[in-house]
């Protein structure tokens, strides 16, 4: 067996400061490359490099495409791109969103899992939603070892939770204890003790994108009534043992969580548009009430479309003022 030598972290909301902690233990001779995801907007500019640098022995840098792979360095996702690899080299992507972010932790998580296998050290931070269950538990099944900040010890547990319960054989670590604990999986395999499952024969599966857009990919058991809340196309469905996740034909990509929340935000934007379109509606019906040959057909329209506008938008304002529910809710 190869040795241990790839280590993959992601996370997005009250990250920063587990990722500085866990980069402050790493020694200077590590023996393995360490990528590093974190949701950034494709119009940031981000200083995460520089402030991982300034918090640890190791050199840190946005990645480059065609860069190789090297130990001991840090490979931060630039704004607005996947960070995945191809071999033992980084390729940068501009792709569809997964989880309706770009760069997405799943994305880097399934890349490393499909070229590194149980190489990979899958390392899973603070954060909202589910980005990084999916890709954790693909790193599981190709023999990879997962870890999960405390839930208890992060400023937002969702992401964290759903990794552990998403990857067999996922340990929730303290964050004290993140870079020793990665740090000593690193190296020769079946040296350490944390538990590691078997690396499984079936069909392998992989969350990048398929480069000839066939409809459904290898692991995508059927197709849904669902639409894809980016582009409206239909999704299919690929379960693991422990999650699944969906993806459209073009490639947006969802687990669970993420989906939920994509498909809300696009119901709302949906009703607003029906509030614009009865309130557009009740305009052109006064405009025509003045038209000597609209004016009969018109004349009670106004009224009564502008009062369904008004109760359509009163509902929507109340309904968004209700507290959300779940464990990250405030």
């Amino acid at each position: 067996m190869e040795p241990r030598d790839v280590v993959v972290v992601g996370g997005s909301a009250g990250s920063l400061t587990p990722l500085r902690e866990m980069v402050r233990e790493l020694p200077a001779d590590l023996p393995g490359s360490v990528l590093v995801t974190m949701h950034v907007g494709p119009q940031a500019r981000s200083r995460l490099p520089w402030l991982l640098a300034r918090s640890g022995p190791l050199p840190a840098a946005h990645a480059e495409t065609g860069e190789s792979l090297q130990a001991g360095r840090i490979y931060v996702a630039p704004p607005g791109c996947h960070l995945l690899v191809s071999g033992g080299a980084v390729e940068l992507s501009n792709g569809p969103r997964v989880n309706r972010h770009r760069p997405a932790v799943d994305a880097m998580f399934a890349s490393t899992a499909r070229w590194f296998g149980d190489r990979v050290v899958a390392v899973v931070l603070s954060g909202l939603l589910d980005d990084g269950a999916v890709g954790a538990a693909l790193v599981a099944q190709a023999g990879g070892l997962v870890v999960a900040q405390e839930p208890a010890e992060a400023a937002q547990p969702s992401m964290p939770r759903a990794a552990l319960t998403a990857a067999p054989g996922a340990i929730a670590v303290p964050t004290r204890k993140l870079g020793a604990v990665a740090t000593e999986m690193l190296g020769e395999s079946g040296l350490v003790t944390w538990p590691r499952p078997g690396r499984p024969e079936a069909e392998e599966v992989s969350m990048e994108q398929s480069s000839d857009l066939q409809f459904l990919s290898p692991g995508e058991t059927s197709l849904t009534r669902l639409a894809c809340p980016e582009c409206g196309g239909a999704l299919a469905e690929a379960i693991l043992p422990q999650t699944s996740y969906y993806r459209c034909h073009v490639g947006h990509q969802f687990g669970p969580q993420s989906l939920a929340a994509a498909q809300s935000e696009s119901a709302e934007a949906k009703l607003w548009a029906a509030v614009a379109a009865l309130e557009e509606k009740a305009v052109l019906a006064r405009h025509l009430a003045g038209h000597p040959a609209m004016a009969d057909d018109v004349a009670d329209q106004h009224k009564a479309t502008a009062d369904r506008a008004a109760k359509l938008a009163e509902l929507m304002q109340n309904q968004m003022q209700e507290p959300p529910g779940g464990p990250d809710g405030p």
